[in-house]
């Protein structure tokens, strides 16, 4: 299944585009698009995630499974119903 992803914002800081994504997990990993050709850093902001087993990791510019995707974020081990806020920086 595929998580909920939508872009909330888009703008500018500095010479950095910068774009605002909510995310609902339903599965233990996904890859999340960013839309921006490249990620230069990101931030997230937790809105109910389950403290239940290992805490969760995102990768920038690489796939769940660590393949390199420009532009993409790797997330895993996540749960299922979580809910977060993903703040990317990139060009």
């Amino acid at each position: 299944m595929a998580w909920t992803v939508a872009v909330i914002d888009k703008y500018n800081e500095g010479n950095k585009r910068v774009h605002v994504l909510s995310c609902t997990a339903d599965a233990a990993t996904q890859n999340v698009d960013s839309e921006l050709e490249v990620i230069d850093h990101f931030m997230i902001s937790a809105q109910s995630i389950s403290t239940a087993g290992d805490n969760p990791a995102v990768y920038a510019n690489s796939g769940a499974a660590g393949t390199s995707i420009a532009g993409t974020l790797g997330c895993s081990g996540f749960t299922s119903g979580d809910v977060f806020y993903i703040k990317v920086y990139g060009r």
